[in-house]
């Protein structure tokens, strides 16, 4: 019986992912965003619970790759998808009209599911890997959604006139470069829960007293501080 308790925490996962994209399709990026922390805690859950219980499975290992891509992967895919498509620059839309169903593309757009392309390979890569450390090697998949997650609420706070495709375009490379990077970055998977725990309480407390933009915030912070970390440890 213990063996599904994390696999129930990873399915929990999967559904505030659908959730989030639901509400994504809405425009409702304040909802979405918290389904995405939701999604988050319970990723950490099932992992938790996994080596508590030591009820680790290849079947509990692929359903929590499908499960981050989903929530890790998609949604930010859209964010950045819908970001480009507000950012105003001169492009051919495709429209088309198959079966009687019209719609149309916004093209270059389609660049921010670039950032779906590399979490699929990097849960793919972390898949193959054999060895456990006790670091990540680059950014991981929920991390660097938390990071886009923030975006539209800073673009909404600096003004539209900051929307562009030259801020938008690099961004979407910073995100691809660093989730397959081999950049050392700290693992919070060895650390006390309640410390764990505290710091979701801190982040969800930030985000309460100023808005979500915190997010993208929080995780340059983390990158910066663990290549630091690491660099003094040499």
């Amino acid at each position: 019986m213990k063996k599904y308790i994390p696999n129930f925490f990873t399915s929990l996962n999967l559904i505030c992912g659908c959730i989030a994209i639901l509400l994504l399709s809405k425009d409702n990026y304040n909802a979405s965003v918290i389904f995405c922390l939701l999604a988050f805690l319970f990723d950490f859950a099932d992992g938790y619970f996994a080596r508590l219980l030591n009820s680790e499975s290849a079947i509990g290992r692929e359903l929590d790759s499908f499960s981050d891509f989903v929530t890790s992967g998609v949604v930010p895919g859209i964010i950045m998808y819908k970001l480009l498509a507000r950012s105003g620059f001169t492009e051919k839309h495709i429209s088309l009209d198959i079966f009687n169903i019209s719609f149309y593309i916004s093209t270059l757009s389609l660049v921010g599911f670039f950032i779906t392309i590399a979490t699929a390979f990097r849960l793919s890569k972390y898949n193959l890997m054999k060895n456990e450390f006790k670091y990540f090697v680059g950014l991981p998949a929920p991390a660097n959604c938390m990071m886009i997650l923030g975006l539209p609420f800073i673009f909404d706070y600096l003004g539209e006139k900051y929307l562009s495709y030259n801020v938008l375009y690099p961004l979407t490379l910073f995100s691809i470069y660093m989730l397959n990077s081999k950049i050392k970055l700290i693992s919070l998977k060895n650390i006390n829960i309640l410390i764990v725990v505290t710091l979701l309480f801190i982040i969800s407390a930030l985000t309460v007293f100023t808005n979500f933009a915190v997010l993208t915030i929080i995780i340059l912070v983390y990158i910066l501080f663990s290549i630091s970390y690491f660099q003094l440890r040499r």
